[in-house]
Parts: structure tokens; C-alpha cells; sequence
């Protein structure tokens, strides 16, 4: 005969306690959308009803653009109103404006004149220095056309700023 032992009975081990799993934010419920019974539908009144909502329609419109006007109108009212008063306002202020002295306006002149002079002549010595420089590699006969090309330049500008300075 076959004896049988009894084991002990295993003891229940219980798992370290993990992160607890992040709950999901549940889903709002969607309503129940309302069943729509068509089968007593007549389409043959919607031709009255149709006119009905344009003659709604256009006098909502006409309204609309009556109100637009009137408020308009009531603006232009305000902007003449407010016109009349800054007139009234203006012609009551007597400004006094001084009258600069013509002597101090041709000092300023001949002043900013003779800075504007020094700038030319410098921009003339840059110029004529690149001119030199370009004509020195150039072929002799080009070299003496653009030599004289440049001379009857500065000649002419030395027209101009001579009138300039007579006319000042």
C-alpha cells in the first residue's frame, strides 16, 4: 500500500506593492441623438415657407443697413460739431510764431553749405584717384581718352559748384 504524505501547504507570498498604474481620464459619454421620424414629411409646403424666410431675410438686411446708416449719419453730426468747436478754439489762440532772423537763416545756409563743400571735395579726391589708377591700366590711347573725359568732367564741375556758390 501506497502511503501518501501531506505536504504543508505553501504560503502565499505577496509582491512588493509596484508604481500604481496611471489611471486613464475616461471618455465623456456621447448623448443619445434624438430619432427623426420623415415619413408624414410634405415638401410641398416648404414653397410658402421658403418665400417666408427670403421676405425675413431681406427685411432683417434692410434693417441692418438702416441702423448702418443712421449711425453714420450720427457720426458725421458729431465730426461737424467737433469741427466747428477746434475752429471756435483755434480762432480764440492767438499764436505767435517767431520769425527767424534772415541773417541766421544765411549763416545756417552757408554753414551747411561749406560742409556739404568739404564732403564733395573729398568724394573729387577719391574720385579722381580711382580715375588715375584705372587709366594707368588701361592701353595708352584709351588711357588718353578717358584722361581727357575726366578733365572736361572736372572742368564742368567746377562750373556748376562756382554758379552754386554765386547763387548763395
Amino acid at each position: 500500500m501506497a502511503t501518501t504524505t501531506k505536504r504543508p501547504a505553501a504560503k502565499a507570498t505577496t509582491k512588493p506593492a509596484s508604481k500604481p498604474a496611471s489611471k486613464l481620464p475616461s471618455m465623456p459619454k456621447m448623448p443619445t441623438m434624438p430619432s427623426v421620424d420623415l415619413s408624414n414629411f410634405d415638401a410641398a409646403k416648404l414653397a410658402d415657407l421658403d418665400d417666408k424666410v427670403v421676405s425675413v431675410a431681406r427685411d432683417a438686411a434692410y434693417i441692418t443697413i438702416g441702423f448702418g446708416v443712421l449711425a453714420a449719419q450720427k457720426a458725421q453730426v458729431k465730426r461737424r460739431e467737433l469741427g466747428k468747436q477746434m475752429t471756435e478754439k483755434m480762432h480764440s489762440v492767438k499764436f505767435e510764431v517767431p520769425t527767424p532772423n534772415v541773417d541766421d537763416v544765411k549763416h545756417t545756409v552757408e554753414t551747411q553749405f561749406s560742409k556739404l563743400e568739404a564732403r564733395l571735395d573729398a568724394l573729387e579726391a577719391t574720385l579722381d584717384k580711382a580715375v588715375e589708377s584705372f587709366e594707368q591700366r588701361l592701353p595708352d590711347q584709351a588711357s588718353t581718352l578717358v584722361g581727357q573725359a575726366h578733365d572736361m568732367a572736372k572742368a564742368a564741375r567746377k562750373q556748376v559748384r562756382g554758379l552754386v556758390r554765386s547763387a548763395v
